[in-house]
């Protein structure tokens, strides 16, 4: 049986190759579709993993815009330093030669993640796209400049999340009307995405390397020891930077709020517990969450079900 055949970045599979090429993926529990709409692709991806799922990369030249809704993985451009990816990532991705790499996700998770490919003339139409111009330390880089491909992921904002979600659960089945919307839509988190970037690129010149780094700190520290009680003061002196910049800086370099963050890894981590067998109440005090309503609420936000159907789906 063949390997599922895959084009450009992060799980975006060939839809179009065969059936066949998606029997590869029959141990996992889910959906997969692909929309093409001529000048823009979107590949759609929800999958209970059964099994660790490992995937080769290769394509011709595109851009792209992936939006990880749900679940982790690790993603390797050939030649390139692996990232890993969480909920909430966006990634940028563009290519002029062509490209391949490596994608690998655990089992015991939900993918859920939209791929959006826009043809050249259409960006070209629109203006262009100047991918180079957005300061790359800014974000998780793994570029490779010699190829000519960029591959940067960066925390998405609500507001792209929200469009990411809207795209994967397209209440129109098929037709005239589906394509319009997915377009729309389409073209809504890349003009998102370009305003996001820009702006942080803007921001970035009144962030001295000093402080970038202290956030940057403060960023691994919530990941590393999300289960504590941190405070804007408890954090600031943690990382030797001032409450003010701590607040305002975090937002401008993460894309949240250190509490807004800090709750995300949490209830990413809840997942993860979820799916090895915890049960909801010991998962909510794993994670920091004192009040199980409150938990439960916060769960529902990010997942889209509550926690104890969340454990009902991973059993």
């Amino acid at each position: 049986m063949p390997e599922p055949s895959v084009e450009g970045s992060v799980w975006s599979i060939d839809y179009r190759a065969s059936s066949d090429a998606l029997d590869g993926l029959a141990a996992h529990r889910g959906s997969h579709r692909l929309d093409d709409l001529g000048d823009i692709r979107i590949s759609s991806t929800d999958i209970w993993l059964d099994q660790d799922l490992s995937v080769a990369v290769a394509g011709p030249p595109t851009v792209s815009l992936s939006l990880l809704l749900d679940g982790e993985c690790v993603s390797q451009l050939a030649d390139g330093e692996p990232v890993t990816l969480t909920a909430g990532s966006a990634i940028i991705f563009a290519s002029e030669n062509g490209s391949s790499g490596q994608n690998f996700a655990r089992a015991k998770q939900r993918i859920r993640l939209v791929d959006m490919r826009f043809d050249r003339a259409l960006l070209d139409r629109a203006g262009g796209l100047e991918l180079s111009r957005f300061a790359r330390e800014l974000f998780v880089d793994r570029s490779l400049v010699d190829q000519r491909t960029v591959f940067i992921s960066f925390a998405a904002s609500k507001n792209l999340l929200e469009t990411g979600r809207q795209l994967i659960e397209c209440g129109y089945p098929q037709g005239n009307l589906r394509n319009l919307y997915l377009q729309a839509k389409a073209l809504e988190a890349l003009a998102l995405s370009i305003a996001y970037l820009s702006e942080e690129q803007r921001q970035r010149q009144s962030i001295s390397a000093r402080d970038r780094q202290r956030l940057i700190d403060a960023r691994q520290l919530l990941q590393d020891r999300f289960e504590e009680a941190w405070t804007i003061s408890g954090l600031a002196k943690a990382t030797g930077i001032s409450e003010k910049k701590l607040k305002a800086g975090f937002r401008q370099i993460i894309g949240r709020s250190v509490h807004s963050y800090l709750r995300e890894v949490r209830l990413t981590a809840a997942a993860t517990m979820l799916n090895e067998g915890h049960s909801v109440t010991d998962v909510a005090l794993s994670v920091g969450f004192a009040n199980l309503s409150h938990f439960s609420k916060a769960f529902r936000e990010l997942h889209g079900v509550n926690p104890s159907e969340y454990a009902r789906v991973s059993s």
